[in-house]
């Protein structure tokens, strides 16, 4: 077995999770969109893009985008994209411990299950 592959995989669901808390962080610096009028200002625009939470994200949203493309070349997308999925189990950690959100059992349980699934699909090569 190819390690670098997994190892990129690997990279693409941390990075992909990381810069979801980046968002969000950056969002909350922003404040609620809560209107049109809000959401198409050129004051919003101007709070997203110069923010440093959302302009890391980014960056980092472009890296793990480009080390996709690369894991495409040697791997599966049937198999890749649903491994991705599990991106959702590191947001959601990520969530719990440094947004301080609460996650409830319902959502440890579909994160659960989530996982459950990526290995089924990580079992089936």
């Amino acid at each position: 077995m190819r390690t670098l592959p997994y190892l990129i995989l690997g990279a693409c669901i941390l990075l992909g999770g990381t810069t979801q808390i980046l968002f969000k962080l950056g969002m909350n610096s922003v404040g609620t969109l809560d209107s049109a009028e809000r959401i198409l200002s050129l004051k919003t625009v101007e709070l997203v893009l110069s923010n440093k939470y959302i302009l890391l994200g980014l960056v980092l949203y472009g890296i793990s985008s480009v080390l996709w493309l690369v894991g495409l070349s040697m791997l599966d997308v049937s198999l890749m994209y649903p491994l991705l999925s599990l991106a959702y189990f590191v947001t959601t950690i990520l969530a719990f411990f440094i947004l301080n959100e609460p996650v409830r059992t319902s959502r440890w349980i579909g994160v659960i299950l989530i996982i459950i699934g990526s290995i089924l699909v990580g079992l089936n090569k």
